[in-house]
């Protein structure tokens, strides 16, 4: 009796593995054949079958209309594909001001993206966006699509273990009134999970699905705007350390020129802007040789204080996005020549997906969490 109890444990635990693997082969190949599914997974056709026929049936997957690949003879083979429309996804960006509430579909193609500006994260703004997306979700194009999961990729920190946003600087207060108001609120007005996450930590997921680090096992990701941010891949996956708060590159001490302090108080955005203090920082830098010279010597700080993270982490790619990245390629080389001193060689590189990083993380993120949580 044991050990049927023992063998049907084993039996279901594969069968979800095998389904989470077909979905992820699926998403990843766009459409593939039984044969190559079952080539890949080492499955037996039998076994491969039985596992389409379950997710045709509950709708997860369907009929691929085309075949990529020409047969010269015989029935040309049957494709299957992540079915688009089993449901959709909805993330709220909020980021220097802006909410951009976006619509993605299993596929994790985008389908709707609109954004408007706010003047302050408060209760008010939250109930605005609450309108904007049921007016999305009403269209007809969303009739007979369920919404599934809905991410708020915002600034400041999130505790991995609560799930709450801690009280920050940008929020209004009162919105820290009631434990995980915002969770909470969308919750009770959309009745799917609702998740909070650093908007760093997404860019990085998005990076690593999309970006400069797919296909690249240990890299890190720097934003330096207003504050200074970053986040960790290790071994392909986001390194959140104990509570989520990893990452925090602004708060490592160093030091710039005589002072000693964090380097978040030589090199943010905010910093750069309060010691020239002359108009335009970007037109400043462009015409003004001192500006010029203060803001490389940022950069020199800032590239040795990653020159020893990369040390400590051997890590070799290092992806930079925000305000910094204005500064242009002078910028970039005086950060590579500190960064370049790294045993390993490590360099640094602009983003290419700049604020879309942190959308298409909270996607990547959600799809993922979504297919484990239903094949578990």
């Amino acid at each position: 009796m044991n050990a049927d109890i023992s063998t049907g444990k084993t039996q279901s635990f594969a069968r979800c593995l095998n389904n989470r693997l077909v979905m992820r082969l699926l998403r990843e190949n766009g459409a593939a054949s039984s044969t190559m599914l079952a080539e890949r997974l080492d499955l037996s056709n039998a076994a491969l079958t039985a596992i389409i026929a379950d997710l045709k049936t509950n709708g997860y997957i369907k009929e691929h209309g085309d075949v990529s690949t020409p047969i010269k003879t015989g029935r040309p083979p049957k494709l299957w594909t992540v079915n688009a429309d089993y449901g959709c996804i909805v993330v709220i960006s909020l980021q220097d001001y802006v909410a951009r509430v976006v619509i993605s579909d299993m596929k994790m193609k985008i389908k709707d993206s609109i954004e408007t500006r706010i003047e302050r994260y408060d209760i008010a703004m939250l109930y605005e966006i609450v309108l904007a997306v049921k007016n999305l979700l009403g269209s007809d194009k969303y009739r007979n699509i369920p919404l599934k999961w809905l991410e708020f990729s915002v600034p400041g920190r999130v505790d991995m273990l609560t799930g709450e946003l801690q009280l920050s600087s940008q929020f209004d207060k009162d919105i820290f009134s009631e434990k995980n108001f915002i969770v909470n609120l969308f919750e009770r007005q959309f009745g799917v999970p609702v998740v909070l996450d650093n908007d760093i930590n997404l860019a990085a997921l998005g990076e690593m699905n999309c970006g400069l680090l797919k296909g690249i096992g240990n890299g890190m990701i720097v934003h330096v705007d207003e504050g200074i941010g970053g986040a960790l891949i290790i071994d392909e996956k986001l390194y959140a350390g104990s509570r989520g708060f990893a990452g925090e590159f602004g708060l490592v001490r160093t030091r710039f020129g005589d002072e000693v302090g964090v380097l978040d108080e030589f090199v943010s955005m905010r910093a750069i802007t309060k010691k020239l203090a002359k108009g335009d920082v970007f037109d400043l830098y462009a015409r003004d040789e001192d500006a010029q010279k203060y803001v490389l010597d940022t950069a020199r700080c800032l590239g040795r204080v990653l020159k020893d993270l990369v040390e400590v982490l051997d890590i070799p790619t290092i992806v930079l996005s925000g305000g910094v990245t204005k500064f242009g390629e002078k910028y970039l080389n005086v950060l590579n020549e500190e960064v370049g001193h790294s045993i390993n060689g490590a360099r640094v590189y602009p983003s290419l997906l700049g604020k879309d990083a942190s959308i298409h993380g909270a996607i990547y993120k959600a799809v993922e969490t979504l297919t484990d949580d239903t094949f578990k």
